[in-house]
């Protein structure tokens, strides 16, 4: 927490550290009080800075994406209340709050906790000041939207934590179609009232918006509101919402790459497993393009359409791009951080992660990020305690039961790996995530896995590397080579080719090391490895 403790930890003079920060991009970070400025860095940054360095086999790394590295603030936007008669138009008042939060984050130099936690805090009984200090962020901002038939009226407050004022307060009115101004002039306002410093890119990203017209923009937030419900109806529903205003507004590149990544959810969800949502997407991703051939929107769904495909290089090339246009979108850097994460590019996921976990605390997917790492080092036994922690926060949840079926029978933890497999509820034991534990389970019984996927079911298990990487795991714990390299050899096909993890780290896997099989698939997967550019 400052140039002495950073200077200290790299075993160099004060001296030095700056000029390796100026001259060879050492990660390190400025946070600004008032007119003061304290710097900061990551020891894990460091760490991996400091590997890639000293290696000489490229230069001196840079963040995998632009911007953020000098922060100079940290904002949340609690969900702005509605207030007006009509009950059914609150999801106004949650579109004005995401559409602020995306404004804030287009300023590179600025955290903004995401959408996703935001909202977990609407019903919470702390204070603000609470929440300001179990987010680590300097400002809270929230706000009122009111609506009463075309005018509109906003109010909005800025609050800083630390001194416990506030610092700005304003109120707007206008006409509906006035709503995208407001935002914007919030967006600026609360800047301002930061002291921030905005460069030209954070200019251009704050005045670009491509949706103008009221209706068309209530069509996209209740679409969005529906889509995140994750279920038949809810895909369905948002499919609709976005084709209509689509049919009504033209080619909007935003509504397009959102319409996109809606049909891919079909295949995440397990809905519809075929074809059909993929070449939905790239016609999506065409007409995104199309509209807009340098929108942030167009690469990132072309990178999760690459993902769906398994092409992981490509992925992160497009996910990269998409991130320098859009700001900070912890989904976006979420996925980037995991291809590097299954491509052996440890570094450069390290350097990812703090900012993922920074911008999204409260998604128990991105706690698991440092575990999953740790298990990729080869550190499994420190992983435990998260796997663990996510299935007591959410003890319904198979998946994570899963997963911690699976840190415990890697650790050689049998008989608690067994008790959790054995925790699936009736309704849940068909699921895959059950099946794919029982597969542990049995390992770890000293039997043979025995696993009879549906054809549904095993279509869902080959969308991307988890479910091939598992379960050629718990065939390797039982001494099934020949299983183990079927399902493994899936998983590398969808991407996984984490050389390093699979050639020394994996306590199961490599036991395999004699096979020839498996000396032909490493081979492979190092020339791949090698080979990826980040």
């Amino acid at each position: 927490n400052s140039w002495k403790a950073i200077a200290r930890y790299i075993d160099r003079s004060e001296r030095t550290a700056r000029r390796w920060e100026a001259e060879e991009g050492m990660p390190v970070h400025r946070h600004m009080h008032q007119s003061l400025a304290s710097v900061y860095a990551y020891a894990s940054e460091i760490d991996a800075w400091m590997a890639r360095w000293e290696s000489k086999s490229s230069p001196a790394p840079k963040l995998p994406v632009p911007a953020q590295d000098i922060e100079q603030g940290s904002i949340v936007v609690l969900p702005f209340d509605f207030v007006g008669s009509d009950a059914g138009d609150v999801y106004i008042a949650d579109g004005f709050t995401d559409e602020i939060i995306a404004d804030l984050a287009k300023v590179g130099s600025l955290r903004v906790i995401s959408r996703t936690s935001s909202m977990q805090l609407r019903h919470s009984s702390l204070g603000l000041d609470d929440i300001a200090k179990k987010l680590n962020v300097e400002y809270v901002l929230e706000g009122s939207v009111r609506r009463h038939d075309d005018a509109i009226r906003v109010s909005a407050r800025l609050l800083y934590h630390r001194a416990d004022r506030q610092v700005w307060s304003e109120k707007f009115s206008g006409g509906v179609q006035d709503v995208f101004e407001i935002q914007e002039r919030i967006a600026r306002e609360v800047a301002a009232a930061m002291r921030l410093r905005l460069t030209a890119s954070d200019e251009s990203r704050l005045a670009s918006r491509d949706i103008t017209d009221w209706s068309v923009w209530l069509t996209a937030v209740k679409a969005r509101q529906a889509s995140s419900r994750w279920n038949r109806e809810g895909i369905d529903q948002a499919v609709d919402l976005l084709q209509k205003a689509l049919s009504s507004s033209g080619d909007i590149a935003s509504l397009n790459a959102a319409l996109g990544k809606t049909y891919l959810q079909y295949r995440e969800a397990g809905f519809d497993l075929s074809n059909r949502p993929l070449l939905e997407a790239e016609q999506r991703e065409k007409k995104a393009f199309a509209a807009d051939p340098n929108g942030a929107g167009g690469y990132e769904l072309r990178g999760w359409l690459n993902y769906s495909r398994g092409e992981i290089q490509q992925a992160v090339e497009n996910l990269k791009a998409a991130a320098a246009r859009q700001g900070s979108d912890p989904d976006t850097l979420g996925l980037l951080c995991n291809c590097y994460l299954i491509s052996g590019q440890l570094p450069d996921a390290r350097m990812l992660i703090p900012r993922i976990v920074s911008m999204d605390p409260l998604a128990l997917p991105n706690q698991l990020l440092p575990a999953w790492a740790d298990v990729l080092e080869g550190r499994h036994a420190k992983a435990i305690a998260n796997y663990r922690m996510m299935l007591e926060t959410e003890p319904d949840s198979p998946l994570f039961r899963l997963f911690l079926v699976w840190i415990l029978s890697i650790n050689g933890s049998v008989d608690e790996a067994v008790s959790v497999a054995d925790g699936f509820s009736g309704d849940e034991f068909e699921s895959l995530p059950a099946q794919v534990a029982q597969c542990f389970a049995a390992a770890c019984r000293g039997k043979v896995p025995v696993i009879n996927l549906s054809a549904n079911d095993r279509e869902l298990a080959v969308i991307n590397d988890m479910y091939p990487r598992l379960i050629a795991q718990a065939y390797a714990l039982a001494g099934d080579a020949d299983k183990a390299l079927d399902w493994l050899r899936l998983a590398v096909s969808r991407g996984f080719i984490n050389y390093p993890y699979l050639n020394e780290h994996d306590p199961v896997l490599t036991s395999l090391k004699n096979d020839r099989g498996y000396s032909v698939l490493l081979d492979e997967v190092q020339r791949r490895w090698r080979q990826f550019e980040v």
